[in-house]
């Protein structure tokens, strides 16, 4: 219950600060603004910004992001994007183009080991991760569009202690590493939104391919399927909305691009990366309500595990967990808190956009 007061507290005090929307007379531009002030069980409490400017006459958007936090995460990102994820939806289009920088630090990250039985721990270290990715996509029609994309990033993580018998400099991973990937994607899509969508299907197959020929340390692949449904139960305000995610990594990856279960992404009510393998599956279910003008609140549920492949595919030993949130419906992004709960306690989580 601490947790839940947290939660709403926090989204009481940011909705009545500076967050906003704005549309200049023409509506060419589209302003949304958001002053992250939060508690999260990861990263303890946060601060700092949000902002997305959208251009409707150039079809572009811009969105930044810069958070500090009292448990030492630094985490600063921008986005371009040519055609507008939103303006493209619904419609057939030649080319889009989105780039994005990222660099995320954390002093106190987390590793279990690897394995759904992986044990729990205190441990916690330094972890540095920074990346900048482009992807070029097609709109075949209306509903279907394909990409083609290129990440190259770099993985960090020191100060660890070999005497916690977890991580060593022997863990995949561990030290410097440099990683380049390309991509490719295909998304089938009948929502009406992707800021904040009440009906339709989504259906993402993507495969990415980490390759040494052009400067990468590692050479792994990972397929990945993701399906989501969302549909509206009362009237047009409460939505119900549910999501299954499948993925699989072939060959030897830094465990951070190993698939995970345990974030404000995935399972909720676990720590962040809890349980690491190659192979992963994960079930979502979310009722989503209004409560007050631009708030609302959402009830959920997750479930998943990972296995060494999705071979091993069983319905035996999932971690679940269930939780409530908050959500701040801003025009152009949603800000969340999630308190999920679970067997190993409960946490709280802060993001921006659906988990789904």
């Amino acid at each position: 219950m601490r947790d839940i007061t947290i939660i709403l507290l926090t989204f009481l005090l940011i909705s009545r600060a500076v967050c906003w929307s704005k549309s200049d007379e023409g509506n060419r531009y589209r302003i949304s603004a958001f002053p992250i002030v939060m508690y999260d069980s990861d990263v303890g409490f946060g601060f700092g910004g949000k902002a997305v400017i959208k251009d409707s006459l150039k079809q572009r958007a811009l969105d930044a992001i810069i958070f500090g936090s009292t448990k030492g995460e630094q985490w600063y990102a921008l986005a371009l994007s040519t055609l507008d994820s939103e303006l493209r939806r619904g419609s057939t289009f030649r080319l889009a183009l989105d780039m994005k920088l990222e660099f995320d630090k954390r002093i106190r990250s987390n590793f279990f080991g690897i394995g759904n039985e992986s044990k729990d721990n205190d441990y916690q270290f330094p972890r540095e991760s920074s990346k900048i990715e482009g992807t070029v996509s097609h709109g075949f029609s209306a509903t279907l569009s394909g990409g083609f994309g290129f990440r190259y990033g770099h993985h960090s993580v020191y100060d660890f202690d070999t005497t916690w018998h977890t991580i060593s400099p022997q863990t995949p991973g561990a030290g410097e590493c440099d990683l380049a990937i390309w991509g490719s994607s295909l998304i089938f899509d009948t929502r009406d939104s992707g800021i904040d969508p009440r009906r339709g299907i989504r259906i993402y197959a993507g495969y990415e391919q980490a390759t040494k020929m052009i400067g990468g340390d590692w050479d792994f692949g990972r397929f990945r399927l993701e399906a989501s449904w969302h549909t509206r139960v009362s009237g047009r305000s409460d939505v119900f909305a549910a999501r299954l995610w499948m993925q699989e990594v072939f060959g030897t990856a830094p465990y951070q691009e190993l698939s995970k279960i345990g974030d404000g992404w995935t399972a909720r009510g676990y720590k962040a990366d809890r349980f690491l393998d190659k192979a992963m599956a994960l079930t979502s279910a979310e009722y989503r309500f209004p409560i007050y003008r631009r708030l609302g609140g959402v009830i959920f549920s997750d479930a998943g595990r990972v296995w060494r492949s999705l071979s091993d595919l069983s319905l035996d030993e999932w971690h679940a967990d269930w939780g409530m949130g908050l959500r701040y419906y801003l025009a152009n992004f949603v800000a969340r808190a999630d308190a999920g709960h679970s067997v190993e306690g409960t946490r709280i989580f802060f993001n921006f956009g659906h988990v789904f």
